[in-house]
């Protein structure tokens, strides 16, 4: 009987040692754990932990073999935005890199190592709402390593945003100062129209004051069919500013079109400003490009006008001005014109609203006086002023007696 009893107590005994032994390997495994780092296992990228953009995670690296995935994910703006990844070393002999990928797990850059106990930052500009992070170490004499990754949008994105290709290129607002950023690998499209009247040509200043001593400013030109007709830059030099007049006719089926970027990599966010101003170049009377819009003229007296664009082989891409000049029956008629760069065609019609007859052109406004006698009829005379050259003035000297 005694020796069953100690063989149940020896039975009991020995269970007890058990359950002691592995609760003490199990509170052992746990303290050998970093500490607070809930996120593991994460150890590859098919194991990785969620986190949400904007969040702070504080953990550590275990061993020299240790390796942390992360899946950042979040709402976004669905504009281009500035999403910023930062590593906080904060184990002096720690050496860290960061690997990153998107959201089909591709590999898209390595910050590379920067030495122990520094810091890791990298941008880039995205509209992505998903992206995977690798962290790895070396060099550290001991262990744990421990780090902070937090990976979140800046909102950089402008007003203007998103405006990255031609298509997409937003409406800016005449005579009036917007704040821009240019983020990396972005460019900046704009769309410059003026919708207060139809067909009338002006001169608009379009002026960038660079708020950055990183970016080299370029503006690519382009007219209504998105087809490219000037590129102006500054030099390699960063930080400079650009002022352009270009010309442009007023109008629902007429626009220009900028492209801003940068001629150097950037490696942060650059800002500045835009402005594009109408000039009020030209007269109160346009439009008159046509006959049938034609200034119309009816005394004598010195008339002026300024041609905002040169001639081209297309005529609905350079000003043209006509004047009309009604001289009654029985009335002599002279004219004299002068005007550097100035070219003018000549027509008549014995209707005010027939189209017109040419009877003469003139390659070159010398200044030289042309007469007509009296006809029995009234008689409207054409005039129509070309320039080769742009922002030329023409001058018209009109006699009308008996």
């Amino acid at each position: 009987m005694k020796r069953t009893n100690l063989f149940r107590l020896s039975e009991f005994l020995f269970t007890v040692l058990c359950v002691f032994v592995f609760l003490f390997n199990s509170c052992k495994k746990d303290d050998d754990k970093p500490k607070g780092d809930q996120y593991e296992p994460n150890n590859s990228i098919a194991e990785t932990s969620s986190v949400t953009f904007g969040t702070e995670i504080n953990v550590s690296l275990t061993d020299k073999d240790d390796i942390d995935f992360y899946k950042f994910s979040g709402a976004t703006s669905g504009k281009l935005d500035l999403l910023k990844f930062t590593l906080t070393n904060n184990s002096p002999d720690a050496n860290f890199t960061i690997t990153i990928y998107d959201k089909d797990k591709k590999e898209i850059t390595q910050v590379p190592y920067a030495g122990s106990g520094v810091n890791l930052n990298y941008e880039m500009a995205t509209t992505e709402d998903e992206f995977y992070v690798k962290v790895s170490g070396k060099d550290a004499s001991s262990y744990p390593a421990n780090y902070a990754l937090t990976v979140g949008f800046t909102n950089a994105a402008d007003t203007f945003e998103n405006n990255d290709e031609i298509t997409t290129a937003s409406l800016f607002p005449l005579n009036k100062i917007e704040e821009c950023n240019l983020l990396p690998n972005d460019s900046d499209f704009y769309k410059i129209q003026n919708l207060d009247n139809e067909n009338v040509w002006d001169v608009y200043e379009v002026k960038l004051v660079n708020k950055s001593t990183d970016m080299s400013p370029a503006i690519d030109f382009f007219d209504a069919s998105k087809t490219e007709i000037e590129e102006l830059a500054t030099t390699a030099k960063p930080g400079k500013d650009i002022t352009k007049q270009i010309f442009m006719k007023s109008g629902a089926d007429n626009a220009q079109y900028l492209k801003i970027s940068s001629l150097s990599p950037l490696a942060e966010l650059a800002g500045y400003t835009l402005e594009v101003t109408k000039k009020n170049a030209n007269e109160a009377s346009e439009p008159n490009d046509t006959y049938s819009i034609a200034q119309e003229v009816t005394s004598s007296g010195t008339y002026q006008g300024t041609i905002i664009k040169k001639k081209s082989s297309n005529l609905a891409d350079c000003d043209i001005d006509f004047i009309k000049i009604t001289v009654p029956a029985n009335k002599k008629f002279s004219y004299s014109i002068t005007g550097s760069n100035i070219q003018y065609d000549e027509y008549y019609s014995y209707s005010s609203t027939g189209e017109p007859n040419i009877y003469g052109s003139n390659e070159d406004a010398r200044g030289v006086t042309t007469s007509w006698g009296t006809s029995p009829r009234i008689v409207y005379y054409y005039i129509a002023f070309k320039a080769t050259a742009d922002l030329s003035t023409w001058n018209i000297d009109i006699n009308i007696t008996d």
